[in-house]
């Protein structure tokens, strides 16, 4: 059910009277984030709300002409909860890298499509100049998982587009394009295409669309998804989700975290400071806890100090906390175990003055060591504490 969808469009400046060309142009990096407010029923009752966010890390790099534009990055999708948390810090429940081509068809191949980014060829926009008032249609298609199953179905859509001039949005001048489409699947067709992996669902529902883009150049400033979307399984089963989904788009602003991380590479020798894709990782290895719990032993306190004077210098960035234990024989109580570590870290952290809403946090268990866990050197690697300031 989640969705995003990519952003790779530029807009020349041109006076509203002779018209605007929107071209699909390649732009720098850039982030997404998505949050949906849902209203859901099963089977015609009131459930509650449904609060979920993605969070996307996009870089884009040319390729040779005929093999269009790479696209790499993550989908951090986190924790669906029952109210609005964006104050505090989230968990993850997945973090989904991605890698996809667009070429200058408009066609998209995807490595190991796992579902993200969920919307595809949309918005999409004519060759031609528009003027306000101009309408047009184009195909797009969306990657449906309404039950979070790691299974999406890609359902296709025609989506019917306005384009309504320019307005200024936070004082900024924007385009607005109003957008909607339908989506209806109610089973194997003789019309679906030769690969389609037909769901086990049936859907029905109506999407209200409405884009602002930036007239300097095409950043997607907002969008806003009016939805209204009922699922039907075999056997009756039911589940309509009805509310809004709102995006919002940046381009990343780069930073300078060497100061930050000289500073903690003479501070701290234990401590060991890497370059990923994601962005700057802090490990802390060896992390000293009581036995079995999430509580820091009192030698930890100083090392806890020296991460929350690095973090404060390199302000703006999420920062993503991830909790590994030793795998000892009881995969269930390690992985609850490194979420609560993982979440007293960032406890930690906010006490030292960091903006709470700044963290997201994922515990792993035992699942990625990096030491032998029948040794005692390397048990003591796999407990660790990770923390990457994503870029």
């Amino acid at each position: 059910m989640l969705f995003f969808y990519i952003l790779i469009f530029s807009f020349p400046a041109f006076s509203q009277d002779a018209g605007v060309f929107l071209s699909a142009l390649e732009t720098g990096p850039y982030t997404l984030v998505k949050r949906s407010d849902w209203s859901r029923y099963d089977n015609g009752k009131y459930k509650g709300h449904v609060y979920r966010e993605v969070r996307a890390s996009i870089a884009p790099s040319p390729g040779p002409q005929d093999q269009g534009f790479l696209y790499q990055g993550n989908f951090l999708v986190l924790e669906e909860t029952l109210r609005d948390l964006r104050q505090s810090a989230q968990a993850v429940d997945a973090v989904i890298p991605v890698s996809f081509r667009v070429y200058s068809d408009g066609s998209l191949q995807i490595d190991d499509d796992r579902g993200f980014p969920h919307l595809r060829g949309f918005p999409a926009f004519p060759k031609e100049k528009l003027i306000p008032s101009d309408k047009w249609t184009a195909p797009g298609s969306r990657a449906l998982d309404p039950l979070n199953q790691g299974q999406p179905a890609l359902i296709p859509f025609i989506a019917e587009y306005q384009y309504l001039g320019t307005e200024l949005y936070k004082d900024v001048p924007v385009y607005r394009i109003a957008a909607k489409y339908a989506l209806r699947y109610q089973g194997p067709s003789e019309n679906d295409e030769e690969n389609f992996r037909p769901p086990d669902f049936k859907v029905q529902g109506t999407h209200l669309v409405d884009i602002l883009l930036r007239v300097s150049d095409g950043l997607l400033m907002m969008m806003r998804d009016n939805l209204d979307e009922t699922y039907t399984w075999p056997g009756g089963v039911s589940i309509r989700f009805r509310g809004f989904t709102l995006t919002f788009g940046q381009s990343k602003i780069p930073f300078n975290p060497e100061p930050a991380i000289a500073f903690l590479k003479t501070e701290r020798k234990d401590i060991e400071v890497n370059t990923v894709p994601e962005g700057i990782r802090l490990t802390i290895k060896d992390i000293r806890f009581a036995p079995d719990s999430d509580a820091f032993l009192p030698e930890e306190q100083p090392r806890l100090d020296s991460i929350a004077q690095t973090l404060k210098q390199i302000p703006d960035r999420t920062i993503l906390v991830e909790g590994h234990t030793a795998a000892v024989g009881r995969p269930d109580g390690e992985l609850e175990l490194s979420v609560q570590r993982a979440q007293r870290m960032v406890e930690e952290l906010t006490r030292r003055g960091l903006g709470a809403d700044r963290f997201i946090y994922k515990g792993w268990g035992g699942a990625k060591p990096l030491g032998d866990n029948a040794t005692n050197e390397g048990r003591r690697l796999n407990r660790r504490v990770e923390i990457t300031i994503l870029e």
